[in-house]
């Protein structure tokens, strides 16, 4: 599959720079770090979340969970982890564990964590379990700069 539609056109329209790495098949981000040679604080994983007003994305790194109560605290709502069914209907384009950490590319609110910031380059699934799309540090911040972050994760 390579990038999913939904994904390459957002990149596309943005005029997003990134590599594209291909890795054995995984299945967890973590997994995929590790098979890609990424270290793991460096591969960013999109948790979907969802409350009474909708679905929105924590990306965190893969070595990290979300902190839930960080998050409610930070937006002022409430959101629990978001069904399995309405993931797979979220990014249909998408292999299932395979979601892209750009939930703003599927028109979804996100949050993303301050650890990401750190590093000098950001990995993420591309929509399937083999392909990995690479930004620079720089490229990130500025995909993620209207986005609201914090420390959401521990």
């Amino acid at each position: 599959m390579s990038v999913s539609p939904t994904l390459q056109n957002y990149l596309n329209r943005g005029d997003i720079p990134y590599r594209l790495i291909r890795h054995p098949y995984r299945e967890t981000s973590l997994s995929t770090a590790i098979s890609a040679h990424v270290p793991a604080r460096r591969m960013a994983k999109g948790v979907v979340l969802r409350d009474d007003e909708g679905f929105m994305m924590a990306v965190v790194p893969s070595d990290r969970r979300v902190d839930l109560q960080a998050i409610n605290r930070q937006m002022g709502r409430v959101f629990s982890p978001a069904a399995q069914r309405d993931v797979k209907i979220l990014f249909r384009d998408c292999n299932k564990g395979a979601v892209p950490a750009l939930g703003q590319a599927y028109n979804m609110q996100v949050i993303w964590d301050d650890h990401l910031a750190e590093e000098p380059d950001c990995y993420m699934e591309a929509g399937d379990h083999e392909d990995l799309l690479c930004f620079s540090q720089s490229t990130f911040k500025q995909v993620m700069s209207d986005k609201p972050h914090g420390m959401i994760s521990h």
